[in-house]
Parts: structure tokens; sequence; C-alpha cells
């Protein structure tokens, strides 16, 4: 064997760990890129600002006046849900900067045939569609939601402990990783329908539920926004376990969740892809 024919067939990723490190630096590169697009349009990186602001005052509204007649409610006081509503804040604004841009696009790119040209990258098309696009603007959203969250903790009065903080941080980041996963799977519909606009759209009126603590609803939506639909994960768990109520089961559950989770959704995007009817066909 010459020694272009080795380089020819040798693999791009030897072994896995070689794979995340590529997809990591690859994923960097995206992210500067980003950084380096937005720094060119600063009216929409103020305008953003400001639609982020607007947003978390709407979402302080219904709980100053909630708490205005009432100490507690289902045993959450009002500082409690002013945790929550910061936590809530970081994750709608992780979502909308990494995730967000990615779900717009791809019934676009499956419809157009524009997937065509992502399939034949020596890259992972999941993590492609999933990760490519970015808006870093959104990021200002998580430094006033870290701001609330730690003035609602502060205000609570708890005391805070290596494990609750390990416990939120799990289940906070594993709800995270959930709720992109379920947005996906709506998003992967776009291989069987012609429009899934609607279907995105319901991602957003459900995950609007999560500014509110789950036991604030009647059972049947607690479980729906447990199981289905893992709000719970992402803001409520956290927050009771920064509180000093958390449980390593509960966190350790959400883990094991957040695992099956991205299995369904990489078995859901290769059946999609079987499916498939690209462009050039």
């Amino acid at each position: 064997m010459n020694h272009d024919q080795w380089l020819y067939e040798r693999p791009i990723d030897p072994t896995p760990l070689h794979a995340i490190a590529r997809h990591g630096r690859l994923w960097a590169r995206f992210l500067a890129q980003a950084i380096a697009r937005e720094s060119q349009f600063r009216a929409q990186f103020s305008a953003t600002i400001g639609v982020g602001l607007i947003q978390l005052v709407l979402a302080l509204i219904p709980v100053w006046l909630l708490f205005d007649f009432a100490d507690t409610i289902h045993g959450w006081t009002g500082a409690e849900v002013l945790a929550l509503v910061g936590l809530y804040q970081i994750v709608s604004g992780l979502l909308a900067a990494f995730i967000a841009p990615n779900m717009h696009r791809l019934s676009t790119a499956i419809r157009q045939g524009d997937l065509d040209l992502i399939l034949i990258r020596p890259v992972s098309s999941q993590f492609y569609v999933s990760l490519r696009w970015m808006q870093p603007a959104e990021l200002f959203n998580v430094a006033t939601g870290v701001a609330v969250l730690i003035i609602g903790l502060s205000r609570a009065g708890g005391t805070l402990t290596a494990g609750g903080i390990a416990q939120a941080v799990l289940l906070a980041t594993g709800g995270f990783v959930l709720l992109a996963c379920f947005w996906s799977l709506l998003a992967f519909t776009a291989f069987w329908l012609i429009s899934v606009e609607s279907i995105s759209l319901l991602f957003s009126d459900l995950w609007r539920a999560g500014q509110y603590p789950v036991t604030f609803y009647p059972t049947v939506m607690r479980a729906l926004l447990t199981f289905l639909l893992p709000v719970a994960f992402a803001t409520t768990f956290p927050v009771r376990a920064l509180g000093g109520y958390g449980s390593w089961p509960v966190a350790l559950g959400g883990l094991a969740l957040t695992a099956a989770g991205l299995l369904l959704t990489r078995a859901i995007w290769r059946l999609g892809l079987r499916s498939y009817a690209s462009a050039s066909s």
C-alpha cells in the first residue's frame, strides 16, 4: 500500500474520542463565526437584548401579583419562585442561543434539499443540523437570568450546600438536553410532513409553563410537564435542590431520562434519513 492510498483509506476519527474532539473544535469554529457575524449587526444585537429584558419583566409581573396576596403557594415562597424565573430565563436563553436557530432552519433544509450538502460533509449530520447556527446575543438573557436566580436564592434565605448545587447543575443540564431533544423530535417530523411550523410553535407554548413550579398545575399536567415535556427537570427540580429539598434519586433519574432522550432522538433521526427523498433523487 503506497502512502497516498494509506492516507485515503485512513479513517477521519480512529476512535470515538477523536470524533468528539474534532466535533468540539468544529463547534468552537461555529461559535467564533456566529460572534463575528453578530458583531456586524449591532442593531440586531441591541434589539435582542431589548426583547429579552421585556420578556423577563413580563415573566416577573405575574409572580409579583401572585405573592402580593399570599406568602406561600403550594409550598413555594415568592423568593423561591423568583429564583425559578431566573433559572427559566437561563434555560430559555441557552435554547434561543444554541438550539432555536437550527430548529427553525431544519424543515427548510429538508424540504428544499439543502440537507443533501450536509449529508456529504465529513461530520455527523445530526450534529450539524442541531448545532451549526447560533445567536450569541441571546446569552445576555442567560446573564440576566443568573442575576435573578441569585437575587431569588438570597431572598429565600436558605443555605446552599455542595450536594444541592451538584444536584441542581445535574438536573438543569439534563433538563436543557431533554428540552433540546424534545424540540428536535418535533422538528424531525419534517421528514414526513410538509409543514411543521405549527408543531414548532407548540414547543414554545408548552415551554412557557416552565415559568412556574409544576406543583402549581393539576396532577395530569404535572405528569406531562415531568415526563413528556421535561420542564420540571429544567426549572422546578433544580430550584428545589438549591433550596435543600432535592434528592439524588431524582437527580440520577433525570440523568437516566436524559440518556434515553438522546438515544431516542438519534434513532428518530436515522429513521428520518431513511425516509428522506433528496433533491437529486
